[in-house]
């Protein structure tokens, strides 16, 4: 078979295996989702090295195949941008606040972080603590 994989193989509902290698097939297949789903049930020509100058594009096979008739198991990727802004705004929230907590200090309005006078000279200047 050679050409492109049409979209309306989307509307097979009860679809349950799908095997593209072996074919001349090119471009991107549509995303399905598969009944019963395992590492075989979908499996295309989407390995590297490939017939043509790209591979085909299949972001929903469990296996891609290459020229070479050698398949591997694809892994599903997480798309991690959501957590990874998550994170991003927490450390720049705790920035400001190290931020804010350092500027209030300079200036004397916060004195967490000083001895009070009467406390530097009850613990004596000689003194460890």
């Amino acid at each position: 078979i050679t050409g492109t994989v049409p979209t309306g193989i989307t509307k097979l509902s009860n679809l349950e295996l799908l095997h593209l290698h072996d074919n001349r097939l090119q471009g991107t297949v549509p995303r399905l989702v598969l009944k019963g789903q395992t590492k075989s049930s979908f499996i295309a020509d989407c390995g590297s090295p490939s017939d043509f100058d790209s591979p085909l594009d299949c972001p929903d096979c469990t296996m891609c195949c290459n020229s070479q008739q050698e398949c591997d198991v694809t892994t599903a990727t997480k798309d991690f941008g959501l957590w990874a802004g998550v994170v991003m705004g927490l450390v720049f929230g705790f920035l400001c606040l190290v931020l804010l907590a350092s500027l209030l200090q300079r200036k004397g309005l916060y004195q967490c972080f000083s001895l009070k006078s009467d406390a530097y000279d009850t613990v004596g200047k000689d003194s460890v603590y």
